[in-house]
């Protein structure tokens, strides 16, 4: 049914307008509210340690960030790994008790 057609039609228009003007009048309501959610995650944002040296350029202004994910990568490979192994050895050894 094209009628209902959000835009596509002048019920779609009054329904898109009526949600905007909600959304604007609790932007309106709730705005100091906001601000100063806003404000408190800005004060802390400045206090976090970005893996990045913003002195250096290029690629060594990311090396901390690219050493941090290949570490990760190599520990997520190392544990799945194991986790296979184990795994497969613990579904062989329940195997062969079930055979007798």
């Amino acid at each position: 049914m094209e009628m209902w057609k959000i835009g596509g039609s002048w019920v779609g228009t009054i329904a898109l307008g009526v949600l905007s003007l909600g959304v604007a009048f609790l932007l309106f309501r709730f705005r100091m509210t906001l601000g100063k959610f806003l404000g408190e995650v800005k004060a802390e944002l400045m206090k976090c340690s970005w893996p990045w040296d913003p002195s250096e350029t290029g690629i060594r202004r990311y090396r901390e960030l690219i050493d941090s994910t290949a570490v990760v990568a190599m520990t997520t490979l190392v544990l799945s790994a194991y986790t296979s192994g184990f795994d497969f050895l613990i579904s062989r050894v329940v195997g062969w008790l079930v055979r007798f």
